[in-house]
């Protein structure tokens, strides 16, 4: 146990963020406040003079204690804190919805502190935290229109604020406080005005529109962007919203206002950048001609009132829009320990296809005698995003050892329909591995196969197993020629126990990124089938196309039987979900 350090004299300053557990904040506007509040503290005490990473600083989830370095003087806080915290949140709620702007408590204290090794203890902190919370403040405020609340202690008023009139003592006033075992009195500021615009300026443009951009210019941007075509919509907005939040559904965007003010409901990602306004610089990269310019001409203008021109450049050294690289949809089965018969499906939409990964889609957790239809239903509502998309798309199964031998090569799409349609017809088809993903120490020897595949993608490094083998196959495999490995049979749902290596686990281990099996067919005829998938000039590196066209049936030499049962994993290193955090499912 860590002995208590010298108690030493400090500023205190401990923040809270009032309505943090609102029930109309949702997950993600918790994030953004709680991200926020710690981007509007640093650029209010920088501005104060004070750099906010010398302080020692303690998180509370919707707050933060805050001890300024020893020997800071201490009317710095009450001289320059007020206005430049009020100047910095201002920014910030500007730039958010309503459901993450912030108003602030802030209570300022000076006293002797410990530190013993997990955090701050003493009165004076204790006092902090007590004035925090009098009720008299926090009545006070909830009736006020002001955004920050200044609550000073009795010692730090007397020693610091008084003395000095110019730190305006008399904007505070005095109120009892009587919460827990502290009782005594504190002084109370309320201050920084919220900006509101008048009802009926609102109603001219539409109330749900954020004030990023000011009201007088706002018409003149709206009469530009209506009936405006948006080149690329769906990829625009995903790069506009950043991975963090998923594409919604663009039913009704037809031109840019309407994407512009569908963006306005999301808030800033950890960069500042509202999604309305990265919308804007991407819409002027886009657009050509004289409308392009006009756009960018507002968007400087934009960045430079909002203090945004390094975050928005950095944001411009982004990919180029490509015209039709495919799509992917990743979904993830994998068995509840504590139900066998129960399996969590978690997804994730790949929307913009220069990016990844992408933000997961959902987490659910099914029946296992019910997800060909549960994955159904994610198939399509990834449908209903991508429905202006121009582009191809693949699904891939990230499944466990347990699961490897789902049918998922059979499974439809559309079952209410009462027609439904294979899947290998509409996407290319296949599985990963979810334990290689999850296996790190797997992934430098994946990636080494991989790059040699890309660079010679030649169909005779493809190793059949079973035949003439004189060494075990983890032998054979370690030679770095072959990057794909057919199995002899289907893989067990556990790794098989005995003298000879497992198959499986032995090429996911070796790194090779394709493996390949059939349930029923023969050594010689699946030999023909591969050697037809593989015949294309670029080899495995067409695998997934000429895959997909082997089940069309035109101009193929086999049986479509024989294509259909063909199961394919096709796992590329470069398209990795991180899997370091429990996935919580809502329960179908």
């Amino acid at each position: 146990m860590a002995r208590p350090t010298q108690a030493l004299d400090r500023t205190i300053v401990v923040v809270d963020v009032v309505g943090f557990t609102a029930p109309d904040r949702n997950r993600l506007d918790k994030l953004a406040v709680h991200q926020g509040m710690y981007e509007v503290l640093k650029t209010a005490f920088a501005e104060s003079n004070v750099d906010f990473d010398s302080c020692a600083h303690e998180d509370r989830g919707d707050g933060v204690l805050v001890l300024l370095p020893t020997g800071t003087t201490k009317g710095l806080i009450p001289d320059l804190l007020p206005d430049r915290l009020a100047v910095a949140l201002r920014r910030y709620n500007h730039t958010r919805t309503p459901q993450a702007q912030m108003r602030l408590r802030v209570s300022l204290n000076a006293g002797e502190v410990l530190y013993d090794g997990k955090g701050w203890v003493g009165d004076a902190v204790d006092t902090a935290f007590r004035i925090l919370d009098a009720p008299l403040a926090k009545e006070a405020f909830a009736k006020s229109d002001r955004m920050i609340a200044f609550i000073s202690s009795e010692r730090f008023f007397t020693d610091v604020i008084e003395k000095d009139p110019g730190l305006l003592p008399e904007l505070y006033r005095s109120i009892p406080v009587s919460v827990k075992t502290f009782t005594g009195m504190a002084y109370l500021r309320l201050h920084g005005d919220v900006a509101t615009a008048a009802a009926e300026d609102k109603a001219d443009l539409d109330n749900a529109v954020l004030e990023l951009i000011p009201r007088k210019d706002l018409a003149d941007l709206r009469r530009h962007l209506t009936r405006m075509e948006v080149p690329h919509l769906p990829v625009m907005m995903s790069r506009a919203l950043g991975p963090a939040a998923a594409l919604p559904r663009l039913e009704g965007i037809t031109d840019a206002w309407a994407a512009f003010h569908l963006l306005t409901d999301y808030n800033a990602g950890p960069d500042g950048v509202p999604p309305a306004l990265a919308f804007l610089r991407l819409l002027a990269e886009n657009v050509v001609g004289e409308p392009g310019a006009e756009i960018a001409g507002r968007v400087a203008d934009l960045a430079r009132s909002l203090r945004l021109v390094p975050a928005l450049a950095h944001q411009r050294a982004s990919k180029p829009i490509p015209e039709r690289p495919p799509l992917h949809l990743m979904i993830m089965l994998d068995p509840v320990t504590a139900d066998p018969s129960r399996c969590t499906l978690a997804f994730w939409r790949q929307d913009d296809p220069e990016i990844w990964p992408p933000s997961l889609g959902g987490v659910r957790e099914i029946g296992i005698d019910e997800v060909e239809f549960r994955v159904d239903d994610v198939i399509l509502e990834t449908e209903s995003v991508w429905s202006g998309q121009s582009m191809s798309a693949s699904v891939e199964f990230l499944l466990p050892r347990t699961l490897i031998n789902l049918p998922v090569q059979r499974w439809a799409k559309e079952h209410g329909t009462g027609h439904p349609q294979p899947l290998r017809y509409g996407y290319r088809l296949g599985i990963r591995s979810l334990e290689r993903m999850r296996a790190k120490h797997w992934h430098r020897a994946w990636n080494y196969r991989w790059d040699s595949m890309v660079e010679h993608p030649a169909a005779d490094r493809l190793h059949y197993s079973g035949v003439a083998e004189d060494h075990p196959i983890d032998a054979i495999l370690s030679d770095d020629h072959w990057v794909g490995l057919v199995l002899a049979k289907p893989p067990s749902p556990q790794a098989e126990r005995g003298a000879l290596p497992d198959e499986l686990t032995t090429a996911l281990r070796s790194g090779l990124p394709v493996v390949l099996w059939h349930p029923d067919a023969e050594p010689e005829n699946l030999r023909e089938l591969l050697d037809w998938v593989l015949a294309a000039e670029s080899g495995f590196n067409e695998l997934p196309d000429r895959r997909k066209l082997a089940n069309s049936g035109a101009a193929v030499p086999f049986k479509n039987s024989l294509a259909h049962d063909l199961v394919v994993m096709w796992d590329d290193p470069k398209r990795v979900i991180v899997l370091d955090q429990p996935l919580t499912p809502t329960r179908l």
